[in-house]
């Protein structure tokens, strides 16, 4: 199943759909480049390998999950998952325990709860929201969604 190519405009909105957005591009491939810093220093930024979570087959999120190498938040392990239970279900039925298997409850809550919608996804990249089970809720910490769909952090 396809998803919907995510709206780039909204990227900077504090929002379920922004933040899905902005998960999105931390995942895609970003070029070489380089830059002369105030101090006229050169400045090399090496290239980031990624993929379009939108276009990918299976295995290059499996694999992407895989690599030690990447360094990966909880926020983005999640969204990767969210997207391949709504993308790939019969493959990820198949296979979500033998992708990482200490995160077994969550992968099967993922994959109950999945919906292919854009605010589902983006959830995970704000406080309290990121895992399903619980496991990672600060009870200090609440999300507040307001009228026009913006999302504010309260502190207790």
């Amino acid at each position: 199943m396809n998803i919907s190519p995510f709206d780039q405009s909204k990227e900077k909105i504090i929002s379920y759909e922004g933040e899905a957005i902005r998960l999105s591009n931390e995942l895609r491939a970003k070029p070489f480049h380089s830059y002369i810093s105030i101090s006229g220093e050169r400045i090399d930024i090496p290239a980031v390998q990624g993929f379009d979570c939108e276009t990918c087959t299976f295995m290059d999120m499996v694999n992407w999950l895989a690599d030690t190498r990447i360094k990966k938040s909880e926020s983005l392990i999640a969204f990767v998952h969210r997207i391949m239970s709504i993308r790939f279900p019969t493959e990820y039925a198949q296979n979500r325990d033998k992708i990482q298997a200490r995160y077994k409850l969550e992968y099967e809550m993922i994959q109950s709860n999945s919906k292919n919608d854009i605010e589902w996804f983006g959830e995970v990249g704000f406080s309290n929201k990121v895992r399903l089970d619980g496991s990672l809720t600060d009870n200090n910490n609440r999300v507040v969604k307001q009228r026009n769909d913006e999302i504010k952090i309260v502190r207790n």
